[in-house]
């Protein structure tokens, strides 16, 4: 079991309500798709814990690779205005 946390670029408050059910359901298919038992996650507005069980076959830092890449993507391609606002382009 690993746990793990990361935070956004310049730990923006950007997990408010809308945005924070849409990383969930990304962060639960990117563990289906991989996987990864996503035993707990918990996203407050600055940063995200999650409690994932995976295979012993995948690196700790494999794992987190896999979820930050492809939940930053879907993240930003289902709420591009967030990209705008908070991190680009102000």
């Amino acid at each position: 079991m690993y746990h793990l946390v990361w935070i956004p670029k310049y730990r923006r408050k950007v997990f408010i309500e809308p945005y924070r059910e849409g990383l969930k359901s990304i962060s639960y298919k990117i563990g289906y798709d991989y996987d990864i038992d996503i035993v707990e996650l918990e996203i407050p507005v600055d940063h995200i814990h999650m409690v994932i069980r995976g295979e012993p076959k995948i690196s700790p830092s494999n794992v987190m690779q896999i979820i930050k890449s492809i939940s930053a993507r879907e993240f930003f391609k289902r709420y591009p205005d967030i990209k705008r606002r908070y991190f680009w382009g102000r």
